[in-house]
């Protein structure tokens, strides 16, 4: 069954073919032409042209009139374009996972947690696995340890004034005074470490992926606790900051 025609879905067709009008046309139409080959009541045209030349949709050229298309389009079509945020940042976590054997992952803050927005899952038989969409408490993982890291002094406090730190696993902190001393050598080391704090058997580190001044997210590596070594301590370390950096120059493009 058809359902019949609101006035309000009428004026949103009229919209959308005085717009498909406007792109088809080699040279810009006038009222005139718009008002033959549409065939809308000139009232209504009217009102539908002052509505798209105020969204920006369209624009008047200044000496003839006649009518463009307007920046608003060419916005949304911008808009349309460009992948999500998992989608521009998994090519390079699975170089990263090819590079270290590990498993990585790409994190934003959610309130008092952080998602797992994308990962790349490590081809070993052991292996920790990163699901998207996955979240986290802040104080226990080290994605979260970095969000944190990044919070004004003002918010950090009241973070901490208001959290209760339940234990994830019997390796979770418990203790506040250690959660800030941890932060503060967050702050001046750039990576975080969550040591077995959310899995049993995982250990993981993180460090900041920032865009000019705008923290992005966080990436991490979550490795067997069995594989984390302090000579692959230096190497993740290394390798998570050459990642960042490739990160953060494609998103500071994007802009």
């Amino acid at each position: 069954m058809k359902l019949a025609s609101t006035s309000a879905v009428k004026s949103l067709d009229r919209g959308l073919d005085i717009l498909e009008y406007v792109a088809g046309c080699s040279e810009p139409p006038s009222f005139s032409q718009l008002l033959a080959s549409l065939r809308i009541p000139r009232s209504s045209l009217f009102h539908l042209l002052t509505n798209l030349l105020s969204r920006n949709f369209l624009e008047r050229e200044p000496n003839t009139e006649r009518y463009r298309l307007g920046p608003g389009v060419a916005a949304i079509a911008r808009k349309a374009r460009r992948p999500s945020l998992g989608d521009r940042v998994t090519p390079h976590l699975r170089q990263l996972s090819v590079e270290t054997g590990e498993t990585c992952g790409f994190y934003v803050r959610r309130a008092d947690q952080v998602e797992v927005v994308a990962s790349a899952i490590s081809t070993q038989a052991l292996s920790y696995t990163m699901k998207v969409g996955m979240n986290a408490p802040l104080y226990a993982v080290s994605a979260g340890k970095i969000m944190l890291s990044e919070l004004p002094a003002e918010e950090l406090s009241q973070y901490v004034a208001r959290v209760t730190l339940a234990p994830v696993t019997p390796h979770t902190n418990r203790s506040k005074a250690r959660l800030k001393k941890e932060i503060a050598t967050i702050k001046a080391t750039g990576f975080a470490y969550s040591r077995e704090e959310f899995t049993v058997g995982i250990t993981a580190i993180a460090t900041a992926v920032r865009s000019a001044s705008t923290l992005c997210g966080a990436i991490n590596l979550a490795v067997p606790t069995a594989r984390f070594t302090p000579d692959r301590d230096a190497d993740f370390r290394e390798a998570l900051r050459r990642t960042a950096q490739t990160l953060a120059q494609e998103m500071t493009r994007d802009l």
